[in-house]
């Protein structure tokens, strides 16, 4: 059983979101064989469509197993698509990336994986009890044990608690642990506190990889020295519960932590490689789907990801400033906050 449950566990956290990834890198024009970008459009994609599914589900006032087959099935489908058109491309992506990875600083490298590693293994073998994970975690565990969206509470069992708040089934993430859950067949208490943190970890370590590499270009040794002052940042951040710090390494289960660690800085990552090649279509795909995922974090995302989002691109606009150019790449950010627009105005409207 435990040796099922691993497998189980590399295809949904390391095959599955690699695939999806690739589906969008294949199209690039010069990292088409990124495995770091792949894996992070990958976990993109899947919030994504959860955030969507989830949220139609909810309103049609469906069961949860409804969620949880419509989810497997399009990310098996999409998953499926993947490996066919991508298949004849993987060794030529795997030489690439064995070929990049000597070429960076062996022992900046391995300092900067040991201080990730260090925050894995925190995570894996403490704990931390949060007061909120009476809703959020809670919430997941109602949903799998009652098979329901958001209709009893998760602290009192009532039809009528805080579970029909809109703020909470307009970002209903705890669906997405739920769906993890129910998956690996493991409890979504343990999935929250120790699985998915030390999955999500190098992922979020891996932003800020490909966020160096934008600005400093092919200088490979201040790309790792930054992401290990990113790294003490986050470790000696602890000075309050409310740093993005504390988020990361206390409750990242949660979907205003993922907002803050994740999702804004993969906006500023997705932004600046959109300005860089004029918004094209596939570009501005990208931060449509951004969009959608940063959504399923938390309600907060629907003005901090268009306010982030549209901040920066009025920024690198002005930088070499085209009055034509900079209107055309303005109205194609805001098509990309639409998400957020929409959902903005459904809370205002409906709340």
């Amino acid at each position: 059983m435990i040796i099922l449950k691993g497998l189980i566990a590399i295809i949904v956290f390391l095959i599955v979101p690699f695939l999806l990834g690739l589906l969008i890198t294949r199209f690039t024009k010069n990292e088409k064989n990124n495995i770091i970008l792949a894996y992070l459009i990958g976990y993109l994609i899947e919030f994504a469509i959860c955030e969507i599914i989830s949220i139609l589900l909810i309103f049609m006032q469906k069961e949860y197993n409804v969620l949880l087959i419509t989810y497997v099935f399009i990310i098996g489908i999409l998953s499926l698509i993947s490996f066919v058109i991508n298949f004849k491309s993987f060794k030529e992506i795997i030489l690439d990336n064995i070929k990049k990875i000597k070429e960076l600083p062996k022992l900046l490298s391995i300092i900067c994986i040991g201080l990730i590693l260090v925050q894995m293994f925190i995570y894996a073998f403490y704990t931390h009890i949060d007061d909120d994970d009476a809703f959020y975690v809670g919430t997941s565990v109602t949903t799998v044990q009652t098979n329901t969206l958001y209709k009893y509470s998760p602290t009192t069992g009532i039809t009528s608690g805080e579970n029909i708040l809109l703020r909470y089934r307009l970002s209903p993430f705890p669906l997405y642990m739920a769906v993890l859950s129910s998956i690996l067949n493991i409890h979504p208490t343990i999935v929250a506190h120790t699985i998915f943190p030390v999955i999500i970890l190098p992922i979020i370590y891996s932003v800020y990889y490909l966020l160096s590499k934008e600005i400093f270009k092919e200088d490979k040794e201040s790309s790792i020295l930054f992401v290990i002052l990113i790294n003490l940042l986050n470790i000696f951040g602890g000075y309050s519960i409310r740093t993005n710090f504390a988020f990361l390494l206390f409750r990242i289960w949660q979907g205003k932590a993922l907002l803050a660690n994740l999702l804004i800085p993969s906006i500023w990552l997705f932004v600046l490689k959109a300005h860089k090649n004029n918004y094209k279509l596939l570009d501005c795909f990208i931060l449509l789907i951004l969009v959608f995922a940063a959504n399923l974090t938390t309600t907060m995302a629907i003005g901090f990801a268009p306010i982030s989002l549209m901040g920066l691109a009025f920024a690198l606009e002005l930088i070499d400033f085209n009055f034509k150019k900079f209107i055309k790449n303005i109205l194609k950010c805001l098509v990309c906050c639409m998400p957020s627009i929409i959902y903005g105005l459904i809370y205002l409207l409906f709340n």
